[in-house]
């Protein structure tokens, strides 16, 4: 099973180069993050992406947030659903959740918290709540694969100046505690099985948009819970994938 995520920034400016990819890559599960995209727009999507269904999340608020999953007939997903137990996580349109056997496959968009105080602190509580919702699933028997564009680099190998950034959102000392902590709870960040070097990110200013700097940050990933480690094939950055500011990155899975 392959699954991608991509955070498109924008599914209307990333249209042809989206339409592309799926159907160059051809994966099983389709991530999106920061859709971006009013109906209009996602009724065509809806047309125009043949051999796939699609879950769209879109923001109440036009023109901001919102996520998408696309999936194919391959798999027998038994359910798929935007409303979560979770008012925090169902906000804002920021969560997709799967259901495949006993395995529960997530999307995630958590807040950049950069701006306003009161948006730090909402990413914050979206955090919590992550590790809150994702304990419950634990409890209850389930696998658990989450992918997503998280808004954290979790250590000092995941953004190009970690000194020069340690005060801003995306690196604080709070964000990245959240994400150490979230791991011991029994997760593996995927990528980190398979590369253990710096220098691989999924974000870049859009200064440099052909990443010729590699001043980047890695903001997306695939955790996935321990007694699913058997099963990873191979965890990718699609750095060369251009159409946004975020690359996509890949997971392959033997189900």
């Amino acid at each position: 099973m392959k699954i991608v995520s991509w955070n498109v920034n924008g599914l209307r400016s990333t249209e042809k180069p989206f339409l592309e990819f799926i159907a160059k890559k051809n994966p099983d599960i389709l991530m999106i993050q920061e859709l971006r995209a009013h109906p209009d727009l996602l009724n065509l999507f809806l047309k125009v992406v043949p051999g796939y269904k699609v879950l769209f999340n879109p923001a109440k608020r036009p023109g901001y947030s919102g996520t998408a999953v696309y999936y194919t007939d391959r798999l027998n997903i038994e359910s798929i659903t935007s409303k979560l137990d979770s008012q925090i996580l169902s906000s804002e349109g920021r969560t997709i959740e799967l259901t495949l056997n006993d395995i529960k496959i997530l999307n995630f968009y958590t807040p950049n918290g950069t701006g306003k105080e009161e948006r730090l602190a909402f990413k914050l509580k979206f955090y919590k709540e992550i590790t809150n919702y994702i304990k419950e699933l634990l409890k209850s028997g389930f696998s658990i694969v989450i992918g997503g564009d998280l808004n954290v680099a979790a250590t000092e190998l995941d953004l190009y100046a970690p000194k020069e950034n340690q005060n801003r959102s995306g690196f604080l000392p709070k964000e990245r505690i959240w994400f150490k902590e979230f791991l011991q709870l029994g997760f593996i960040d995927t990528f980190r099985l398979f590369e253990k070097q710096g220098g691989f990110y999924t974000w870049w200013h859009m200064r440099d948009p052909k990443r010729k700097k590699n001043r980047g940050w890695r903001f997306d990933y695939f955790l996935i819970s321990k007694n699913l480690k058997y099963r990873i094939k191979g965890s990718k950055i699609l750095k060369n994938v251009f159409g946004s500011d975020h690359c996509p990155i890949e997971l392959s899975l033997n189900f």
